[in-house]
């Protein structure tokens, strides 16, 4: 018997949970191996991860949206939706993993060097089918088996790393600890969605695992495009910089992703209720886009303005005095911390509504300007320059992701929202230079006022929960597929 689904506020504080028990073991990750490695050893570790990263980025072809879609849509085909997404994911590692062995081949690897590859390459498969797993929690709004997963997941990566690290084992037992963490998470997360929630059939014809193969295409190049727009700085210093450019960049840069997990769990809570909304009762899965809108902005603009004033400071604190140089690459990269999280948002409103292939298209039109724009800031301004590059990418995807999905009625509506950001920013920033050489005092003050500000200007309050309360009144369930037989 499928489970009823739970509320939209529920299932975000249990994503929400989650994700900051990954933000807390991330953290502590990227910081030990920040600090605990030479600075020439992290830019190999981070190049490495990057190269797996890109390649492993193929695996996840949007099977995991287009799976939680189809579910939604008729819960009784559940079993076979996911043994069919199963199948695609595990061809698509095995694809991957062929094209990643060539690398070494021509690209003169050494022992040392090929065995962080492949460590490298076994993390992403593991995590893409954990998060396959998850995406089932997801689709059954049963978010709350998320949490206890992430605490044993974020220990066992802590005290992995933290052991390799300690037995001084060098960039390949950091990735071999972390392979280990991946797949007791992978192992669990399975565990718990095929055991308690579906239990996957294989029994499917061939028919309707080619149409999950071709609606996943359109996402997963999209997905692809996105992802690697994310480490294309990353290798774009490897090749045309040297080591210490890529921890300077990659440190930054990987801070900030992190921080974007938190967001993250908002729009997966969201995605299963803005698929059931968007067919049966398009204007109130507009309005519940735009209330997510107005908050996501409300919300990610504070660590913005923050990180960027007190760059110097966070760089020394976070990841050791050897990346004091990194200030400048973090003061631009924070101000990419509201578009990234709106693009999430404006990306799952399009896939939900299936028109996912407009960000395919403008995610490739992005890719290849980045890789455009690093050819030429790159050699001229190194880490500082490709972190001027990765602003712009992010701002174009921001640009065109709302355009497209205002083409099809979901405008943001954002200018009040903006102009509250405008102001309670300017007051953020008045209470910190003061205390711009206490920078924990600023954090405080510059947060104190910023939120109070914003309740000053009624950014929150009791309205919104009445209008996500009317939004999310159950309306008349989906109809299976014409012709569907579960």
């Amino acid at each position: 018997m499928t489970p009823p689904p739970r509320s939209l506020a529920r299932n975000f504080l249990a994503l929400a949970v989650s994700r900051l028990i990954q933000i807390a073991s991330g953290f502590f990750v990227l910081l030990a191996v920040a600090r605990g490695l030479p600075l020439d050893a992290y830019g190999e570790y981070a190049s490495l991860t990057a190269l797996a990263g890109a390649v492993a980025a193929l695996t996840y072809f949007g099977i995991q949206q287009i799976m939680i879609r189809e579910m939604a849509a008729a819960p009784a085909a559940a079993p076979a939706l996911v043994g069919q997404a199963l199948v695609l994911r595990l061809a698509m590692i095995a694809l991957a993993g062929l094209g990643l062995a060539a690398v070494p081949v021509f690209g003169g690897y050494g022992r040392q060097a090929v065995l962080g590859l492949g460590l490298a390459f076994g993390v992403e498969a593991m995590r893409s089918l954990a998060m396959l797993g998850c995406a089932v929690f997801q689709a059954r709004e049963r978010m709350g088996y998320e949490p206890p997963l992430s605490i044993v997941s974020g220990l066992a990566s802590m005290a992995f790393v933290g052991a390799a690290l300690w037995l001084d084992l060098g960039y390949t037992g950091v990735l071999a600890g972390l392979a280990l963490a991946a797949g007791l998470h992978m192992a669990l997360v399975w565990r718990v969605a095929a055991g308690r929630l579906v239990r996957p059939t294989f029994r499917f014809g061939t028919a309707a695992l080619w149409r999950m193969c071709a609606e996943s295409a359109v996402v997963g190049l999209g997905i692809f495009f996105h992802q690697n727009l994310f480490r294309a700085n990353t290798l774009a210093l490897s090749f045309w910089a040297d080591l210490a450019a890529v921890a300077d960049f990659q440190a930054p840069h990987e801070f900030i992703l992190k921080l974007e997990i938190l967001p993250q769990a908002l729009m997966l809570a969201a995605f299963p209720a803005l698929s059931r909304l968007a067919p049966v009762d398009p204007l109130g899965a507009r309005r519940l886009f735009r209330l997510l809108f107005r908050h996501t902005l409300h919300v990610m603009a504070l660590p913005s303005i923050l990180l960027a004033f007190f760059a110097e400071p966070a760089c020394v604190l976070l990841f050791g005095q050897k990346f004091e140089g990194s200030a400048m690459v973090l003061r631009l990269l924070s101000l990419a911390l509201a578009p990234l999280a709106l693009d999430m948002l404006v990306n799952n409103v399009l896939v939900a509504i299936g028109r996912q292939r407009y960000a395919l298209y403008y995610a490739a039109a992005a890719l290849a300007l980045n890789a455009a724009g690093n050819w030429y800031a790159v050699p001229r301004y190194g880490a500082v320059g490709s972190a001027v590059v990765a602003l712009c990418s992010y701002l174009w995807l921001l640009v065109f992701s709302t355009r497209f999905a205002a083409r099809h009625g979901f405008r943001a509506h954002g200018l009040g929202a903006l102009v509250r950001v405008l102001c309670a920013g300017g007051a953020c920033l008045g209470a910190c230079f003061p205390l711009r050489h206490l920078p924990l005092a600023g954090l405080a003050a510059g947060t104190v006022v910023y939120c109070g500000v914003l309740v000053g200007l009624k950014a929150f309050g009791p309205h919104d929960l009445a209008e996500l309360r009317s939004v999310m009144q159950p309306g008349p369930a989906p109809a299976g597929r014409p012709g569907e037989n579960p």
